[in-house]
């Protein structure tokens, strides 16, 4: 609990990690891409482009929580073996399968603080706050694999399971 109080104390501090410019992405870069062999920037950034773009709204926890599924995906046997493929595993994450072009990092504080939050699962600092959760959606939305005996927490504005 301390470390998460530590992400939302850099969150909230302004803390810029990295300068991210504004861009606009013209083409799918990912079609033909191996996601099977990943360098330690490459899963940072796929983990950090899940958070930010399924997160972006949410409270540092919540944050945590949708990289607590991604990784409990990656332990998982029946899902990929790395990040990338994790996220970008076809139809899992409603923004991956959305033209790339509206893959554009454009709020540069949740981008930095989908930063923090990679770097402390990928490093190990941080472990699931979701328990053994793989699936999680709004809760604005019913999906056709919604099974509430399942259902293990709701953080923010999302419902946690373990499918």
């Amino acid at each position: 609990m301390a470390i998460l109080n530590k992400v939302i104390a850099l969150a909230f501090a302004g803390i810029c990690l990295v300068q991210t410019p504004a861009f606009a992405v013209e083409f799918d870069n990912t079609v033909g891409f191996d996601f099977s062999v990943q360098s330690a920037g490459q899963e940072l950034g796929c983990l950090a482009m899940n958070i930010y773009h399924e997160g972006r709204g949410e409270s540092a926890k919540g944050r945590a929580a949708i990289a607590s599924v991604t990784m409990n995906r990656v332990r998982s046997e029946r899902y990929p073996n790395t990040v990338c493929e994790v996220v970008w595993q076809r139809k899992q994450f409603s923004w991956t399968h959305i033209a790339a072009r509206h893959h554009v990092i454009t709020d540069h504080r949740a981008w930095n603080q989908a930063l923090v939050v990679a770097k402390l699962f990928l490093d190990g600092a941080l472990e699931s706050l979701v328990g053994n959760a793989t699936h999680y959606h709004s809760i604005d939305v019913q999906p056709n694999w919604l099974d509430e005996s399942k259902l293990i927490a709701l953080v923010g504005d999302h419902y946690f399971y373990a499918l």
